[in-house]
Formats: C-alpha cells, structure tokens, sequence
C-alpha cells in the first residue's frame, strides 16, 4: 500500500487533485474558454498589448468602459504560473464592461524564464502602474479591485497581502480570488515541485494563507462546485483565515469544475457582481486606509 503524503492522499493521489485537465470534460471547457475569451478580447479590447514595465513580457489589454474615472477590476491570468496571456481572462471583460467598470487583463514573464518570486513582482508591479497613471486609461484610482483566477489568483492574493502588509493599500477597495491556491505547502509536496522549485522559506512566504499580518480589503473567495477536494479546501481554508480580520465571502459555483467556474462569474446577473458592485459602483467607495 502507498504511503500517505498529506493528509490521506499518496503520491498520486495529490498530484491528481492538483491537475485540473484530467477529462475530456474538462479539456473541453478549457477550450471553450479560451475560445470565448478570445471573442470577447478581438470585439470589446479597448487597447492591447499596453507596456507596464520594460521587459515586452509586461503588457496588459485594456478593456474601457467609459472616457474617464471609471472603477476596475486588475485581473491576472491562470495557467500554473507558466502559460498564457491577456487573453486568457478576456471572457471576463465583456461582464465587467456591461456594469460600467473597466477591466486591466495583465500578463507577465512566467516560469522558467523567472521565479514565482520575480512573478509576484511583476504583478504588483502591474497594480501600481495602473493606479499611478489611471488617468491615462479613464481609471478613478480611488475604486480598483485586484483579482486573479486559478495560479492568478494566488498572484492576486499574494498582491493583496504584500500591499497590505506594506501600507500600501491605497485605492484598493476589494479582492476577488477564483479557484487558487494560497498555500503552497501541499503543492511542493506534488508534482508541480518540480517546476516550482521553492524552498521551504520561499514556499512560506509565497503563502498567502501565511502572511495575513494585516487585513485585506473586501475579498470574495470563489470556486467550483465540482473542482477537486483539494482546490475547494484551500478555497474554505483561505476564507476562513480571512474572517478573523477581513471582509469576506465564499462563493460556490455550482456543478462548476476549474474552467467551467468562470462561466458562472461571466453573466450580468451573476453572484460575484453584487460583491463587486457594491464595492466598485457604490458612491461611498473609498480608498483602503
């Protein structure tokens, strides 16, 4: 019998609950995504390939939803920290446009090029660009709201815990965080070590779920109904970390695996924007303190 790695799970057990194309269902609704993302970012982009720092691997597509002072959503896309671009969250863009709120989908350089450290960088880099020259993009940078789906999203939460953990929440009013992960203890016991190649302080540090010195803006935690145990513990495990000083909610997608899940934050009606408009559109919105 196989040794248990973590928690009841062997070797390869864990390594599955941490692979999220495993069916043709699965394959299928990633493929899906990308093709809808890509229709939405060639019909409604406002601005592609927008430079945030030097390197060519720092751009941003900007997707306007008014000429000025509009609230925003800074989104950073999934792919296990080592594939995809702006496009891969567009499919987003077109839902936040419909609520009169901009959406900034960012890309950065990925591993192996650099390390998830470097990759954290780069996302709070994209975060203070856009609020520093908001202007430029008709961005109110009183109302922006960080947020990330699957490896974005542990971008997304590690943005918000290192601005927060540094003073330097101003302008940031809420967080979304979609099917991450925010401890990365148990992945460096999987395969994804192997890329990932942390060591046992970096994997600490790098744990969102482990640096919540101090608290957050408004954060809504969501994940699919049918992802994989161990995406929806760390998904509870977060939330729950985050009501002993934050704001929060945990959204469920239901029937929703790892790709699926954004078709039920896609629609107008959907849960998450009563989260996001209340936090985005209210005219009490202030800047975190």
């Amino acid at each position: 019998m196989a040794d248990k790695i973590f928690l009841d799970y062997t070797q390869e057990e864990l390594d599955l609950q941490y692979t999220n194309l495993v069916t043709d269902y699965d394959k299928q609704t990633q493929q899906d995504l990308v093709a809808r993302s890509g229709e939405v970012a060639e019909a409604r982009a406002s601005a592609r390939d927008l430079s945030y720092r030097d390197d060519p691997d720092n751009r941003f597509d900007l997707y306007r939803a008014g000429a000025v002072a509009n609230p925003a959503i800074i989104f950073t896309h999934g792919g296990q920290w080592q594939r995809g671009g702006p496009t891969a969250s567009s499919a987003w863009a077109g839902a936040a446009l419909d609520h009169g709120i901009s959406f900034v989908a960012g890309t950065f350089p990925m591993i192996p090029r650099v390390r998830l450290p470097d990759m954290v960088d780069h996302a709070t880099a994209l975060v203070r660009h856009v609020r520093a020259n908001a202007a430029d993009y008709g961005i109110d940078p009183t109302r922006l709201c960080i947020a990330g789906h699957s490896s974005g999203a542990h971008l997304a939460s590690s943005v918000l815990v290192r601005l927060a953990n540094e003073d330097d929440l101003a302008g940031i009013v809420c967080g979304m965080t979609v099917s991450g992960n925010y401890d990365l203890r148990p992945l460096m016991l999987s395969y994804r070590r192997e890329y990932l190649q942390l060591s046992e302080e970096e994997t600490t540090a790098l744990s969102p779920l482990l640096q919540l010195d101090r608290p957050l803006p408004p954060t809504l935690v969501a994940h699919g109904g049918a992802e994989s145990d161990e995406f929806k513990r760390q998904a509870r495990t977060f939330h729950k970390a985050l009501t002993q000083n934050t704001e929060t909610e945990l959204l469920v997608v239901p029937d929703a695996n790892h790709f699926a899940v954004f078709g039920g934050l896609e629609a107008p009606a959907a849960p998450a924007w009563s989260f996001l408009t209340r936090h985005l559109k209210s005219s009490g919105a202030r800047a975190a303190e």
